[in-house]
């Protein structure tokens, strides 16, 4: 019995050391866009935003995006059968200024997600080079958008997505973001997406930047009309079709109210993790148990521990996993590292809202999303699959800088 304490307290350790060891890597790859130059000449940027029932938040959201300070810039916002004052807001705004255009969807065609069929409408009105799908939610500091395309033109880059600083005033809310996106980062592994050929892969629903032409080759948001998590399968499908991928720290020049609240945060995840495993059971199931082990085991192994070695080994795993949160938490959220605390209840919290992810789904036979119910059947099979995906060169993107120079070469 000691023998097998001991086997389950090592792997726990293993397991949260293999977390810090993700955290440190990404933390170490990614820029802060605060501190990329600003270069004084871009391409033009179209900002396209889909909206719906976003009335206390979207006039916030759309004045940042019109500050940006961008010569040709364009904001395409799509009200998507906003049943507020989403749409009379957006128009009054729209109204004095001619950079802003409002796109209004009344009926949603059949077999499209809400906000999938809202990007591509956007990006169908938008006329920009770079097209920057963002929510209606998001607010964007001064210069953010400069400095993002600069330093994907001067990396030649066809899709640089920006990790959002979250805001969450209430320390649990702050410590359930924190400790997802604590192992969100395991998931993108943002340090492989210099070298061609790797798993990494980066899509975020607040910040993703990306050139026309790389959008309309890998068939746009058509390709994800079912994907309720649209934002990452973007993300994938331009990085396994070839594109240039970048990730950055948005830091206070890209922030977001994820959900407002700690209720509402763990019930929006709810809702869409079960699309996060794809819908398939087995792997909902043993991501589940892996966070419930994770979260429970450290501290419940070091007190059933009879020898020194297995307590000792449950109380660095732990010590590990506090310092994990505590570190996320002041990274995304400006927490002042104390989260770290809540570390185990909130990723046994992760584990529970993935296995009622599934089961809700399950029960209701689909998902509702956006006031729509979508079977599961037609979720399962509008799914983009990794496996389908095989990981592909992104070394000879056509506009990175050494081909330009050999364009313009005599």
């Amino acid at each position: 019995m000691s023998a097998l304490v001991l086997a389950l307290v090592a792997l726990a350790l293993a397991g949260w050391a293999r977390v810090a060891w993700s955290g440190l890597r990404s933390d170490r790859a990614l820029a802060r866009l605060e501190d990329l130059p600003a270069p004084r000449v871009v391409p033009r940027v179209s900002v396209v935003v889909p909206c719906r029932d976003e009335a206390p938040h979207v006039e916030r959201a759309v004045r940042s995006l019109l500050a940006q300070d961008l010569a040709g810039l364009e904001v395409v916002a799509v009200d998507d059968r906003s049943r507020d004052e989403t749409g009379a807001i957006l128009d009054r705004l729209a109204a004095a200024e001619p950079r802003l255009a409002v796109v209004h969807v009344g009926e949603l065609p059949a077999g499209w997600l809400g906000k999938n069929h809202a990007c591509a409408a956007g990006a169908r009105r938008a006329r920009g080079e770079w097209l920057l799908f963002t929510d209606g939610d998001v607010v964007l500091g001064p210069g953010a958008l400069r400095r993002a395309v600069g330093h994907a033109e001067a990396l030649g880059l066809g899709h640089l997505a920006a990790v959002p600083r979250f805001v969450a005033p209430g320390a649990l809310e702050r410590a359930f973001v924190a400790a997802f996106a604590a192992f969100a980062a395991g998931a993108f592994r943002a340090w492989e997406l210099p070298r061609a050929g790797t798993r990494g892969f980066a899509g975020v629903g607040a910040f993703n930047l990306v050139r026309r032409d790389a959008y309309e080759a890998v068939g746009g948001h058509a390709r994800l009309r079912l994907e309720v998590v649209d934002d990452v399968k973007l993300g994938l499908l331009l990085r396994r079709s070839g594109v240039p991928q970048g990730l950055v720290n948005g830091g206070p020049l890209v922030s977001v109210r994820w959900q407002h609240g700690f209720v509402p945060s763990v019930l929006g995840l709810v809702k869409n993790a079960f699309a996060g495993a794809e819908y398939r059971v087995a792997r909902a199931l043993g991501v589940a148990l892996w966070a419930l082990f994770l979260g429970a085991a450290p501290l419940a192994l070091a007190l059933a521990a009879q020898g020194g070695a297995a307590r000792a080994l449950g109380g660095l795993a732990l010590a590990v996993s506090v310092g994990v949160l505590g570190v996320t938490a002041r990274r995304v959220a400006g927490g002042g590292g104390a989260e770290g605390l809540l570390m185990p209840p909130c990723t046994v919290l992760l584990g529970v809202v993935l296995l009622a992810s599934a089961a809700a789904a399950a029960w209701r036979g689909g998902v509702v999303w956006r006031g729509t119910f979508y079977p599961l059947p037609a979720l399962r099979k509008g799914c983009l699959r990794r496996a389908d995906l095989p990981a592909a060169g992104a070394a000879g993107w056509p506009h990175a800088p050494a081909e330009r120079a050999r364009r313009s070469a005599p």
